[in-house]
């Protein structure tokens, strides 16, 4: 059972940009004993480093394939389509529309335009990823407006 445990924790703590495996040799003879690695010969140990090689090999090729060359799409994975109400809306000498929502943030109008929002009622506007990391605001009408947020 410990040397499952170990085992899954130097497969947990390897790099996933390296394709090098831990060197086992580096263990303190109290890591070795706590491990149970002072129970194996010598061609085990190295048996054992050369799997944790070839399995580290195996996730970065995973990796590489299902990243397919795109690793800073990660960073947008997180963008997605969210409402929130309308607090406050005002616009500055340059035409610039500035739109503070209810859960506090700040978003500003990259061109000249508004929001079309119903006179009365709750103001929700819809805010949702649009092409090339920029985004767009949707108010109740059929209008939108592209913006960027500022806080």
């Amino acid at each position: 059972m410990t040397k499952k445990l170990f085992l899954l924790f130097l497969l947990s703590t390897c790099s996933v940009e390296a394709a090098k495996s831990p060197d086992l040799t580096k263990m303190s003879e109290e890591e070795k004993q706590l491990t149970g690695l002072n129970k194996l010969s010598t061609d085990e140990l190295d048996a054992l480093g050369e799997w944790l090689k070839n399995e580290q090999t195996v996730i970065n090729r995973e990796n590489r394939r299902r990243n397919a060359g795109f690793e800073g799409r990660k960073l947008g994975s997180d963008r997605r389509e969210f409402k929130a109400r309308l607090e406050k809306q005002y616009t500055d000498k340059l035409g610039r529309t500035y739109y503070e929502l209810d859960n506090g943030q700040i978003w500003k109008s990259t061109f000249i335009g508004s929001v079309f929002l119903k006179a009365s009622g709750p103001k929700i506007v819809t805010i949702e990823p649009s092409s090339l990391g920029s985004w767009k605001m949707t108010g109740d009408g059929n209008s939108n407006v592209k913006v960027i947020r500022i806080k």
